[in-house]
């Protein structure tokens, strides 16, 4: 893809998981998550997690941990090699 054009779909996908996180399912979120760790270094999916965690958590308590958050970073971590392989190879 061309770098202006790779740039729009990255934009597109995360703001498309922001919108997600507000008006549609928790799970729209999280498909965007997953494809941004795929393809890209994806800063926004961590992002995306921490700002999921923090409309979603209980106000004032600390008794819920923040899954999206750990689970967006888990995700970017273990998908390194095979966005690596997808995007050398």
């Amino acid at each position: 893809m061309s770098n202006g054009l790779e740039n729009s779909v990255r934009i597109g996908v995360a703001a498309l998981g922001f919108f997600g996180a507000l008006y549609i399912s928790p799970w729209v979120p999280v498909v965007c998550i997953v494809l941004l760790a795929i393809r890209f270094r994806a800063w926004e999916a961590i992002v995306l997690g921490v700002f999921i965690d923090l409309m979603w958590l209980p106000g004032g308590h600390f008794a819920s941990l923040p899954l999206f958050t750990m689970g967006s970073i888990v995700v970017v971590w273990l998908l390194e090699p095979l966005r690596s392989e997808f995007l050398l190879g």
